[in-house]
């Protein structure tokens, strides 16, 4: 009894095994599909962390949004603010146009200007859309263009695109961790 059970079990794994090497070999031997335009990978980073920002700033408890880990950091919404201020600087350099709401001068706009949940979601989902606009209507062209960037030097629209994106990334993970401190789940880790 126990010899064909083992049998069974033993067959069972060296099929799965073959299996699983056979695929694994037509997948290596096909050609790779071709790359896609430069700008439509850019929108895909850039809508991937502006639209987790969005989730945050939708999903964390408004009588949280004042809340910081220490006393000389940003609240969580002053960090979405920034992020979204600073989305619309570098929008604005590189489509030399005024998109977005007046926040002021800077890229740190007054808690006074957005004082409730909904007008900060509103501003980081305004943030993203014309982020994602302007990379759409300028095209691979544009990313080769260049524009002033800070420090009074040029660089190229690629460049301060992944700037951008980087940028939100880095306060997205400065946001998790105040979702962690407040003992919630990000929208993005409950998957």
């Amino acid at each position: 009894m126990k010899r064909p059970a083992l049998a069974l079990v033993a067959l069972t794994l060296f099929a799965a095994f073959g299996m699983s090497r056979l695929g694994r070999a037509q997948t290596q031997n096909q050609t790779p599909s071709p790359a896609r335009p430069r700008s439509d990978e850019m929108l895909d980073r850039w809508n991937d962390i502006g639209n987790k920002l969005i989730a945050m700033a939708q999903d964390f408890p408004d009588d949280k949004y004042d809340f910081k880990v220490q006393k000389d950091q940003r609240t969580f919404a002053l960090n979405l603010l920034h992020a979204a201020a600073l989305d619309f600087v570098l929008i604005r350099r590189i489509s030399g146009s005024n998109l977005g709401p007046d926040f002021g001068a800077g890229d740190n706009p007054s808690r006074d200007l957005f004082k409730t949940k909904a007008e900060v979601v509103k501003f980081v989902q305004e943030a993203v859309g014309d982020g994602a606009k302007v990379i759409q209507q300028q095209g691979d062209v544009g990313l080769d263009s260049t524009t002033k960037f800070f420090g009074g030097r040029m660089a190229h629209n690629s460049s301060i695109w992944t700037f951008a994106i980087e940028h939100s990334g880095e306060h997205y993970g400065q946001l998790v961790v105040y979702y962690r401190a407040n003992n919630l789940v990000p929208p993005d880790s409950r998957r």
